[in-house]
């Protein structure tokens, strides 16, 4: 079965310690590296909850690591604008729901027959794929 990997699947899996197997697009790799080196992941610590950021370094290599088993498919430039257009008819595509109607778009038009992700409130409205987390 074809997965197509979002970024909050991505970052779920690197919590778990799996190692994702599929397909997501580059923009993925950049958002996940943002999330560990910026804000960080919550962590449960002296039993307070709090954010920890990976250094850029260590950032990198777990970027590496959990996007190595991946392929990247990404829409062209004007694929990318075409599937902007489309989503004028689909609701409220707006803001930065832009970035999950893309990732979508591209996980249809790869031949996915699912999404792992987090965010399925969202994801739900813009694709008929099944949805998944990682557990």
């Amino acid at each position: 079965m074809k997965t197509y990997w979002d970024t909050s699947g991505l970052i779920r899996a690197y919590m778990l310690k799996q190692t994702p197997r599929g397909v997501t697009r580059a923009h993925a790799a950049t958002e996940f590296f943002c999330v560990m080196s910026g804000p960080g992941l919550a962590v449960l610590e002296a039993g307070k909850l709090v954010k920890k950021a990976l250094s850029p370094k260590d950032a990198a290599t777990a970027t590496r690591n959990i996007f190595a088993g991946l392929e990247f498919f990404d829409l062209t430039g004007a694929k990318t604008i075409d599937a902007l257009e489309e989503s004028t008819g689909a609701g409220h595509i707006i803001g930065k729901s832009a970035h999950d109607w893309i990732h979508c778009k591209a996980a249809e038009r790869c031949g996915a027959e699912r999404i792992m992700t987090l965010n399925v409130q969202d994801f739900g409205r813009m694709t008929k794929l099944p949805l998944e987390a990682p557990v």
